[in-house]
């Protein structure tokens, strides 16, 4: 007695699966008896339900899912911008540099009015 092959139809019915389904399971190489084969028994937790397994191994390898929409692109987000703080930042900004520029790096009054020692 040999073993009981599956055609489509079955395995279609059997994993609960759809013609996109089908299509991404052909593309990925397999046939209705593995599909079959790959049913989680029900202590098997961990396992994914067939279609769900195929539709994460063709996102994993062609990037994409058959039948989803793609989502729609972001549009450019454009920054708030609190003019105060700007103003803020530029006055913090001009106030450093200024005291940058004006710093007095000769040596102070009581420094130079020290007498050399010596001859």
């Amino acid at each position: 007695m040999g073993k009981h092959r599956f055609d489509w139809p079955e395995a279609k019915k059997l994993c609960r699966l759809n013609r996109n389904d089908i299509a991404m399971a052909k593309s990925l190489g397999f046939g209705p008896d593995a599909l079959v084969r790959a049913r989680p028994d029900p202590k098997q937790k961990w396992k994914l339900p067939v279609k769900y397994w195929i539709h994460e191994l063709h996102f994993k390898r062609f990037g994409f899912v058959l039948g989803e929409q793609p989502l729609p692109a972001a549009p450019p987000s454009t920054p708030e911008v609190d003019e105060e703080a700007v103003r803020r930042y530029g006055e913090q900004l001009y106030w450093e540099d200024y005291w940058e520029r004006n710093r007095d790096d000769r040596p102070g009054k009581c420094q130079a009015a020290q007498p050399q020692q010596g001859s």
